[in-house]
C-alpha cells in the first residue's frame, strides 16, 4: 500500500528547517511511519493514534491554530505584534509569511486518516473494522473543515458555493496538479464524511477519542457554519438529550472548564470530543498556553475593550482573565492538569439557540438553553430572559454570550463573523467586512509553486 505523503509535505519541512522554523513532526513515536506498509491491526491502531497526535501538535491545536485565528479577529491587541504575525493580523498574509504550517497540519492529519481507511482489511473484527473506519472518517472531515475555514472564502459567499475552497484528499498517495475543489464540493465531502461516520460509531469511549456524539456534534457545526439552521438544531439537539455529556451549572465549572484531574476529583461533563493525555499527566501544550501567559513572553494579548466586556463584576467567567499591570490575559489553559475541549454541550446550547431563533421555531428550548449559560455565568445576578421573549432577542444574546463563552476557543470568534456576513448581515472586524480577502490566509509559495493548476487567494483588500 502506499502511504506517501503530498509532496508539499515534504518539500514543507526541508523549506522550514532551511528558515530556522520549527519542524513540522510527520511521525510521533510509536506510530508506523508514512512509507512503511501496515502489516497487522496493531499496526493500524498505530496509524489512528497518529492520526490523533497530529491534532496535538504545535503548529495546529496545541497552538497555532488558535493564534492565527486570534490575529484574526477582534480580541487581541495586535500592536506588539511583528514579522508574519504582524501581517496576518494586518489582513495582508502571503505565500511566502507563515502560512506553511496552518495548510501543512491538517492535510498531515487527513493523510493520516486516508491511510487508516485504506487498511481496513487489517481489522480483527467487524466492530473493530467499523470503529477504526468511524474514527477515521470523523478526523478526515476535522481536517477538511479546519483548513477551508482558513483558506477559502465561506460557506454563503457565492450563491451557489461554487468558489474556490480547497483540495479534497480521499487518497494517502501522491496526487500531482490537483485543482482547488469548490466550497460546495468541499462541504459536501466534509458532511458525506460525518454521516457515515455517525453511523458506525457507537455513543460509548474516551471523551479523547471520536464517538457517535462528537460526529454529530461537529455535525451540528459544520451546518451551523453553512447557516443551515434546520440541520444545525437536529443534531446539535440530539447530542444534548441523547449523550452521557451534561451541562454543568456550577460555579466550579466555569474556573476549572479545561482541568483534566485524577479520578474523584472535578472533571469536566460536558466534553464531547478534547485533546489531552489520556493519563492525565501534566502537559505543556507550549505555544497554547505560554502566548496566553501574562508571567512569560504574552504574545497574545487582549484589547482592553475585550478584557472589560468579559470581567464584570457579576460575571463568574472573569476568572478566565487576568491583569499584569495593564496588559490584559486570558488564563482558561493555565491549569497544570490540561485538556483541551474542542466539541462541548456549551457550544451545542449555543448551536441550538440560535438555529431555533433564525427558524423562529422551538424558542422554548432556546430561551431554557441561553438561560442556562446566563444564570451559570451570573450566578443568578441578571435576570433571564423570559418565556416572551421574541426571536430576535434570543439570537441577540446568544451571539453576545457566545462572543464570551467561546472566547480564544479555536477560529470560532472569526468563523462566526464569516457566517453572520455570509447570511446576508452587516458583520466586520473593525472597518474590515467579513468577505475581505485578508481574512483568508495565502496558501505557502510550496503548494502554489508546483502546482501549474492551482489558483491561489487573492491579496488581501482591506484594512481592520
Amino acid at each position: 500500500m502506499k502511504t506517501l505523503i503530498n509532496n508539499f509535505f515534504i518539500l514543507l519541512s526541508a523549506a522550514l528547517l532551511l528558515a530556522g522554523c520549527k519542524k513540522i513532526e510527520i511521525t510521533p513515536r510509536n506510530v508506523v511511519p508514512p512509507g512503511e506498509a501496515l502489516k497487522s491491526e496493531e499496526d493500524l491502531t498505530k496509524a489512528l493514534a497518529g492520526a490523533y497526535a497530529q491534532l496535538r501538535e504545535g503548529g495546529y491545536y496545541s497552538g497555532r491554530h488558535q493564534r492565527v485565528a486570534q490575529y484574526l479577529s477582534d480580541h487581541i491587541d495586535g500592536s506588539i505584534l511583528n514579522g508574519y504575525d504582524a501581517d496576518i493580523y494586518n489582513l495582508r498574509s502571503s505565500a511566502d509569511n507563515g502560512t506553511q504550517d496552518m495548510y501543512a497540519n491538517p492535510y498531515v492529519l487527513i493523510q493520516r486518516a486516508n491511510t487508516v481507511l485504506e487498511n481496513l482489511n487489517l481489522a480483527s473484527t467487524g466492530d473493530s473494522k467499523k470503529k477504526f473506519e468511524g474514527e477515521a472518517l470523523f478526523l478526515r472531515a476535522l481536517g477538511h473543515f479546519d483548513v477551508v475555514k482558513f483558506f477559502a472564502q465561506p460557506y454563503g459567499f457565492t450563491a451557489d458555493n461554487s468558489h474556490p475552497g480547497v483540495v479534497i484528499k480521499t487518497t494517502s498517495s501522491f496526487e500531482n496538479n490537483r485543482k482547488r475543489n469548490t466550497v460546495q464540493e468541499v462541504y459536501t465531502a466534509i458532511l458525506n464524511d460525518l454521516r457515515v461516520s455517525q453511523n458506525l460509531l457507537s455513543g460509548s469511549g474516551v471523551n479523547f477519542r471520536a464517538n457517535k456524539w462528537a460526529a454529530q456534534a461537529l455535525l451540528a457545526r459544520v451546518f451551523f457554519q453553512m447557516n443551515q439552521f434546520d440541520s444545525a438544531y437536529k443534531y446539535s439537539n440530539q447530542v444534548i438529550t441523547g449523550s452521557n455529556a451534561i451541562f454543568d451549572n456550577s460555579a466550579q465549572f466555569v474556573t476549572r472548564r479545561f482541568d483534566s484531574t485524577a479520578a474523584g476529583s472535578y472533571k469536566n461533563p460536558e466534553i464531547l470530543f478534547a485533546l489531552g493525555n489520556e493519563s492525565n499527566a501534566v502537559l505543556p501544550w507550549g505555544d497554547l498556553r505560554n502566548n496566553l501567559n501574562d508571567s512569560l513572553n504574552m504574545g497574545l494579548r487582549l484589547t482592553s475593550s475585550a478584557y472589560i466586556a468579559g470581567t464584570l463584576a457579576s460575571d463568574r467567567r472573569k476568572a478566565w482573565y487576568s491583569n499584569n499591570a495593564g496588559t490584559y490575559g486570558i488564563k482558561k489553559y493555565q491549569n497544570p492538569k490540561f485538556i483541551l475541549p474542542l466539541l462541548h454541550i456549551t457550544e451545542m446550547k449555543l448551536i441550538r439557540a440560535e438555529s431555533a431563533a433564525e427558524l423562529n421555531l422551538n424558542l422554548a428550548a432556546a430561551i431554557g438553553d441561553i438561560n442556562d449559560i446566563t444564570n451559570r455565568a451570573y450566578g443568578g445576578a441578571i435576570s433571564p430572559l423570559p418565556t416572551s421573549a421574541t426571536a430576535t432577542q434570543v439570537k441577540q444574546l446568544v451571539r453576545d454570550q457566545r462572543t464570551l463563552e467561546m472566547i480564544f476557543e479555536g477560529d470560532d470568534r472569526i468563523a462566526q463573523v464569516k457566517r453572520i456576513g455570509a447570511s446576508g448581515e452587516s458583520s466586520f472586524i473593525g472597518s474590515a467586512p467579513w468577505n475581505c480577502y485578508g481574512f483568508v490566509l495565502q496558501f505557502p509559495a510550496s503548494e502554489v509553486n508546483i502546482n501549474a493548476n492551482f489558483i491561489p487567494n487573492p491579496q488581501g483588500n482591506c484594512s481592520r
